[in-house]
């Protein structure tokens, strides 16, 4: 009986002694990591770095696939929150940008076509139409002067 006490006596104490050294190296191995001369220049350049791509977040970067799958994932999952929530016109304009950056934008038409109400998707394909209009249609000289790109003499201001 006196064996077990010992026995799990002692191995409390062990159990305590190694959790205290675990946190005195913990707090040991963290005092060295704050006070080197490059932690806070590199806490800096992360912080910088999380910003700046958390202000790029809406737009992708074409020449990352990562970042176009996720930009189309984000809109798909907009597009559909909208929809049913019952706003079918910001849903449509999500969907609409998530069609613009898709690889196979005939497959998606498809599956959305089975899956959205015909009158929402009716409104996707005019959406769809005039974003594909818009996009072919070579700028005027009256697109330009409203932008302030091309003055009077059609010399670029």
């Amino acid at each position: 009986m006196i064996g077990i006490l010992v026995n799990k006596t002692s191995l409390g104490v062990v159990a305590g002694l190694a959790s205290a050294a675990f946190l005195g190296y913990c707090v040991y191995f963290d005092s060295k990591r704050r006070n080197h001369p490059e932690f806070k220049k590199n806490l800096y350049e992360r912080r910088r770095r999380n910003r700046k791509s958390d202000e790029n977040e809406g737009v992708p970067v074409l020449t990352d696939q990562r970042s176009i799958e996720r930009y189309f994932m984000q809109e798909i999952h907009k597009g559909e929150l909208l929809i049913t929530e019952g706003n079918f016109e910001r849903g449509v304009d999500h969907l609409v940008n998530a069609i613009v950056v898709c690889n196979k934008p005939g497959k998606l038409l498809s599956v959305l076509q089975s899956t959205l109400p015909v009158e929402v998707f009716s409104l996707l394909v005019y959406k769809l139409n005039n974003y594909n209009i818009n996009a072919q249609r070579p700028p005027s000289m009256t697109d330009n002067l409203i932008t302030g790109l091309v003055a009077d003499d059609g010399s670029v201001e």
